[in-house]
């Protein structure tokens, strides 16, 4: 079974420099498998990419996208630069659209992200910290959102390493379903401002960015937010990621994540960390700082088919005398994938996952941890 995403991609494909290609050409030469390696690789003009979305804290909607891939990956012997417009609802009313641009310049030395995007969301809020009053209720939050993004990484000469900064604009009406009785929520409309400026350093050696199955990714990082370039106050964070895979076998690999985000100085509820685990509703565990881990072993069953289980385990704290006080949660779950393009090692399918309280499910092409 394909991805209801990919089926609907391949009837919907407006290919600006080549005819439609019939189902027949989607077949792999070596097997005989549905497989879109061929497609991928030489890939140039307009993809229409719808995405069905299932993530618990906005619930079931879909996204629709226009991509504009500006040339193919065998033209440039790489990653195609690309421009797109995005727009996506869901059940409970969140919407939102944008447009975007992703570049890979100089022979991939040099890597860009930017977007502006419009969003009107509604999530459920269950505090930031320790707040017992909630009693583990949701209530609702409704963001009203600009957000503007800017994002350049330079590679360090004949290596794996990236030194760069990202600068994001978040300017926000919040709007609370209820009032909340405490000083830090004592009104039901306000409105706030992110300007964060943040330096990253990476190492990425992984032998292929959407389904890896061996190498290391690490990532350091430091924000910065000031009165003085337009945010709502002094503070930083603090982040670490690191993601490795480990061949177990011929046919079984295993993966490792570690992120941990800590916050500097009187960091707004609406900035500081959440936790992001497959199963765990998205603003559902957020404090001052949080830690998290999570292991995956993946095993190739049947020629391209293969199924996985993965737990993690997450705590938000306000500080380390209190981490035994923080939110934590515990996931489980497993899904499969199916190779849907061998010549690009590249894997789609589904996760489903459980936590303390929630069940989820999600349509996954690459690696979950997609970095």
């Amino acid at each position: 079974m394909l991805p209801a995403g990919f089926l609907l991609a391949l009837c919907l494909n407006l290919n600006a420099q080549e005819k439609v290609k019939p189902l027949s050409s989607f077949r792999d030469s070596l097997d005989h498998a549905i497989d879109i390696s061929d497609w991928l690789v030489n890939k140039k003009g307009v993809l229409i990419v719808p995405t069905i979305i299932t993530e618990p804290a906005v619930g079931y909607g879909i996204a629709l996208a226009a991509v504009m891939f500006h040339s193919s990956y065998s033209e440039k012997n790489g990653p195609p630069s690309m421009t797109g417009v995005l727009g996506a609802g869901t059940l409970n009313g969140t919407w939102a659209a944008g447009v975007f641009h992703s570049g890979y310049w100089k022979q991939d030395r040099i890597r860009y992200m930017g977007a502006v995007a419009r969003t009107n969301a509604n999530l459920g809020f269950y505090g930031s910290g320790n707040i017992d009053f909630l009693d583990g209720e949701a209530v609702n939050l409704n963001l009203d959102a600009w957000l503007l993004l800017q994002q350049i990484k330079f590679r360090i000469p004949e290596s794996n390493f990236f030194i760069g900064g990202r600068y994001l604009l978040l300017d926000t009406d919040n709007t609370f379903e209820v009032p909340l009785d405490i000083p830090e929520y004592d009104t039901t409309v306000f409105s706030s401002t992110l300007s964060e400026l943040t330096l990253k350093f990476e190492l990425d050696s992984r032998n292929n960015v959407l389904t890896p199955t061996k190498g290391l990714f690490f990532s350091l990082s430091g924000t910065y937010s000031d009165d003085w370039f337009g945010g709502d106050g002094l503070y930083g964070r603090i982040g670490l990621t690191l993601i490795g895979y480990v061949p177990a076998g011929k046919k079984v690999y295993i993966g490792l994540r570690h992120e941990s985000t800590y916050s500097l100085g009187d960091v707004p509820y609406y900035a500081r960390p959440i936790i992001s685990l497959r199963g765990a509703p998205l603003m559902k565990y957020q404090n001052e700082n949080i830690t998290v881990m999570e292991a995956e072993v993946d095993w190739n069953v049947y020629k391209r088919w293969t199924v996985s289980g993965f737990t993690g385990m997450g705590n938000a704290f306000a500080n380390f005398a209190e981490f035994e006080k923080g939110k934590s949660v515990t996931t489980l779950g497993t899904g499969f994938r199916y190779m849907i393009a061998r010549k690009l090692g590249t894997n789609a399918g589904m996760d489903f996952a459980v936590s303390n309280d929630d069940f989820a499910f999600y349509i996954v092409f690459g690696t979950a941890w997609l970095r």
